[in-house]
């Protein structure tokens, strides 16, 4: 079934709305905790590899889990997860913590579920106060007050990408109070106050720099088997922004990244009249870096 926006945050979110570490409700087992925390850090997470060979039997409840886990290379190979170690529950933490260089959180016994849960509750905290969301929000070039389509600008970040949502047909109008739209993609994890508005076209160009990008799908929600990237072809990439296209019509949500745009101060410069933001032209180039 497929879902939009709103339905897939807010299945992250647990239908929490209060932002902070303690408004997000975890599993209590510390894989499947810590699966849960990247998934709200990380939509729509690209593989960094691809494993077969898991320290924990296929039919293990937290077999899906430390496959995301390992592919995301959160644990190690080796490790020993079956119970957890407090050597390894330590190790992924920090290396969750070091995608953004954010505060070292020091780790208790993953054998407890109050310890993971605060354990997680600080992680939270830290990358929240390290990530730059924003929101790009595209209307309809005819119709001014109709959504086109939705995305996080997910930049500051272990894999830097756009994150587009599937709209929800019955809720397509764009609110006078662009701050609304940014507060559609919020979860329980971190807030989305920073937008980017524009027609559908120049939102695409943001990214696509007329053509002179290419677009790649690097992941997606639900998270699908095989490999990416996957470029998209010249021409084809109005129908994945919308959704129509077969590659993404089974997403709620997918990730993509622009490569090929040399000069993207530039693009952004010759782009910058036609766009509304709360965002200055440095700030605005400041939070659509990427860290070195």
């Amino acid at each position: 079934m497929r879902r939009s926006a709103s339905a897939v945050l807010a299945a992250l979110a647990a239908v929490s709305v209060t932002w902070g570490a303690a408004a997000c409700p975890l599993p209590e087992r510390p894989i499947p905790a810590l699966a849960a925390t990247v998934r709200l850090l990380e939509p729509a997470m690209p593989r960094l590899l691809i494993t077969a060979r898991l320290e924990l039997p296929a039919g293990h409840p937290d077999y899906a889990d430390l496959q995301y886990l390992r592919e995301r290379r959160v644990i190690a190979r080796g490790a020993e997860v079956d119970p957890m170690t407090p050597d390894v529950w330590q190790a992924a933490l920090d290396e969750v913590a070091g995608w953004y260089r954010a505060g070292t959180v020091r780790a208790g016994d993953p054998g407890d579920p109050g310890v993971v849960e605060r354990d997680l509750a600080a992680l939270i905290d830290q990358v929240a106060r390290a990530v730059r969301p924003v929101a790009l929000v595209a209307w309809d070039p005819d119709d001014r007050q109709r959504l086109a389509f939705l995305g996080l600008v997910w930049n500051w970040t272990r894999y830097p990408r756009l994150v587009v949502y599937r709209l929800d047909p019955e809720d397509d109008q764009i609110d006078a109070n662009l701050g609304s739209m940014a507060r559609r993609l919020d979860t329980c994890a971190f807030p989305v106050r920073n937008y980017v508005a524009a027609s559908a076209p120049v939102a695409r160009d943001l990214f696509l720099a007329e053509n002179r990008a290419r677009m790649f799908i690097v992941g997606s929600e639900p998270d699908l088997p095989g490999a990416w990237p996957l470029e998209i072809a010249q021409g084809d990439e109005v129908d994945v922004f919308a959704f129509t296209h077969p590659l993404v019509a089974s997403l709620d949500a997918y990730a993509a990244v622009f490569v090929g745009d040399t000069a993207p101060a530039l693009t952004l410069t010759r782009l910058l009249p036609f766009v509304r933001t709360n965002l200055s032209p440095v700030g605005l180039l400041r939070i659509l870096a990427t860290p070195d």
